[in-house]
């Protein structure tokens, strides 16, 4: 099987039109989508290879979120990094192939008619990078390429475990929205701080992650960051939350 990509006409379609279509994903209507997507020049096939994913639905997020990361990039995870910012791509999978999945996610707010959310969620509406982390389908891969620890092989999602255990929407969206967190090397040197500090007995809350963002951009502007290790990204940020929190004075954050 190959991934279908939605043809460009289809994508600005539905997204253009979305509110004549939106009765159609509030009543999760299959009949109507498939027939949409029956249509020629709707969609096209890729030469992706595809394998259908057996996805998580527990019913806490707190749960499918962590499972569903590393579900996603394993199925997915011979994607380029190019292929993996298509829109067509993840608005494609999200729409066919990945559809239940969509509905399950997206539950809530098609209950409520949460439109800004529903259209978020399937479609690109913010920019290029935000976007990437804020589809329900694209954040999962996304965060499962760059929190994958590939050089521990007993455990290559421990440090995916600790960023899905709280937060998971947010923390997307506020870590992943600097540029120097593109950097596998910089979020993984983050991540591993922040755990550190957690297993000393700190409380490492949504506030921690944007302190060490606007830390690095700070040190942006006086060095190159893509030259330092993932060691010395795990000092830098230590020393900067200690110093900023006094945790040396404190045993846990408040």
């Amino acid at each position: 099987m190959k991934i279908k990509f939605l043809s460009e006409n289809t994508l600005q379609d539905l997204r253009v039109n979305y509110d004549t279509y939106k009765e159609h994903y509030y009543s999760k209507d299959n009949t109507w989508f498939n027939g949409y997507f029956a249509q020629e020049g709707a969609t096209f096939e890729s030469d992706i290879d595809y394998k259908q994913p057996n996805f998580n639905f527990n019913s806490d997020y707190l749960v499918s979120d962590f499972e569903n990361v590393k579900i996603v990039y394993e199925a997915l995870q011979h994607l380029t990094v190019a292929e993996a910012t298509h829109e067509r791509l993840w608005a494609g999978l999200a729409h066919m192939q990945m559809r239940e999945f969509s509905y399950y996610r997206l539950s809530m707010d098609l209950e409520k008619k949460n439109d800004k959310r529903i259209q978020s969620a399937l479609f690109f509406t913010h920019g290029a990078k935000r976007s990437l982390y804020v589809h329900l389908l694209a954040r999962l891969w996304w965060v499962g390429y760059m929190t994958d620890d590939e050089a521990n092989k007993e455990d290559p999602y421990w440090l995916t475990e600790f960023f899905s255990s709280a937060d998971f929407s947010a923390r997307c969206v506020v870590f992943f929205s600097s540029n120097f967190t593109s950097n596998r090397n910089i979020t993984k040197g983050v991540l591993r701080a922040l755990i550190t500090l957690k297993n000393e007995g700190f409380q490492i809350k949504r506030e921690h992650f944007v302190e060490a963002n606007r830390y690095l951009n700070i040190l942006g502007g006086a060095m190159i960051l893509d030259m330092l290790k993932e060691d010395e990204v795990l000092e830098i940020i230590m020393a900067r939350i200690k110093k900023v929190y006094n945790l040396d004075k404190v045993a846990v954050l408040i």
